[in-house]
């Protein structure tokens, strides 16, 4: 286990310890360890290390376009119809209710090669929720996510990026690799679909992972504004030289770039 690991282990742990009640106790916490260290040694040639990636290191001109909180019937097909038209691979967080609502989309995103991930049941707060939860939240979209694809995704990204030490844990253990973003597509500085694109397109480096949204859960995000802004930022980073690849792709070539 390298350093950068181990203080990323110990970071959640120390939050963890903080935020749980006397009950929950060393013996609870020592066996859950003991547990992940197992399960991560079976699982280190897939990849799926537990690890917190916001952008991985490589020279080579790729990024990750994610969207997250879908399926949703309103933007979904126009994102499915953008990736056809330029031949292009994304990745899909999506929540499990809205699978549930919505399997035919999440079945042709799986149809077309795109890649999913685990965006929760519900997209709770998980700062706010005990670990038991937490684990919940994620089991019960994964399931969904099995049903319609017939497969496990080993991705998890928290809602709103908010992890804490409990939901580190529970993803650890579950064994997830926690993707959260470089950049995102929507942000309070850019008004408009150009000022959007424009403001990835002007911090972009290599590496990077891409956050936009196709689905509104609590309406917190419109997706209008990016459903115009999304063939403006794929234009443009093609016209840069960049290749739009699935967040598993590109951890495969930041592990080959060690």
């Amino acid at each position: 286990m390298n350093l950068a690991r181990k203080l990323i282990l110990l970071v959640a742990l120390l939050v963890c310890f903080a935020g749980i009640n006397a009950g929950c106790g060393l013996v609870r916490r020592e066996e859950r360890r003991a547990a992940g260290e197992v399960s991560r040694a079976a699982r280190k040639a897939e990849e799926r290390s537990g690890e917190i990636v916001w952008r991985v290191k490589t020279n080579r001109k790729v990024v990750a376009l994610t969207l997250d909180d879908g399926p949703d019937p309103k933007y979904t097909p126009l994102v499915l119809d953008l990736a056809r038209k330029q031949r292009i691979k994304l990745t899909f967080c999506l929540v499990g209710r809205e699978i549930q609502a919505h399997p035919e989309l999440a079945r042709q995103e799986v149809a077309q090669g795109h890649q999913i991930g685990n965006h929760t049941w519900d997209h709770p707060g998980m700062t706010l929720e005990g670990e038991r939860q937490d684990v919940s939240e994620i089991e019960r979209c994964e399931d969904e996510i099995e049903r319609i694809s017939g497969r496990r995704t080993h991705l998890f990204r928290p809602p709103k990026g908010l992890w804490d030490g409990e939901a580190f844990i529970a993803a650890e253990t579950l064994g997830y690799r926690m993707i959260l973003w470089s950049v995102t597509l929507e942000h309070h500085d850019a008004k408009t679909p150009e000022a959007m694109a424009q403001r990835v397109l002007d911090g972009v480096r290599p590496g990077m992972i891409i956050l936009a949204h196709d689905g509104e859960p609590g309406h917190t995000v419109h997706c209008e504004r990016t459903m115009q802004a999304l063939p403006l930022l794929v234009a443009g980073l093609k016209k840069k030289g960049y290749e739009l690849v699935t967040v598993p792709e590109l951890l495969k070539i930041g592990a080959e770039a060690r």
